[in-house]
């Protein structure tokens, strides 16, 4: 997951990848904290989650998905 910007410097979202797969899952309005834990808590089962250490993802995987495993790196490197 990673996040984009829809407009530089003022909308921005949140791409969730299939890495196994190879494909986008789902495109997040914006990368707030609570869009990412809803998402996580309406789709279980993630087991991985590859992010950057920006503090709101930090805090919905906390929240949403608490025995995923995090890989938190500037490059997303899995």
């Amino acid at each position: 997951m990673d996040e984009f910007a829809f407009r530089k410097g003022c909308t921005y979202g949140t791409v969730l990848v299939d890495v196994e797969a190879g494909r986008v899952v789902d495109v997040l309005p914006d990368r707030t904290s609570e869009t990412f834990a809803a998402w996580l808590q309406s789709h279980p089962g993630a087991e991985i989650i590859c992010r950057d250490r920006a503090s709101a993802y930090t805090k919905a995987v906390k929240e949403a998905a608490p025995h995923a495993l995090e890989v938190a790196d500037r490059w997303h490197l899995l």
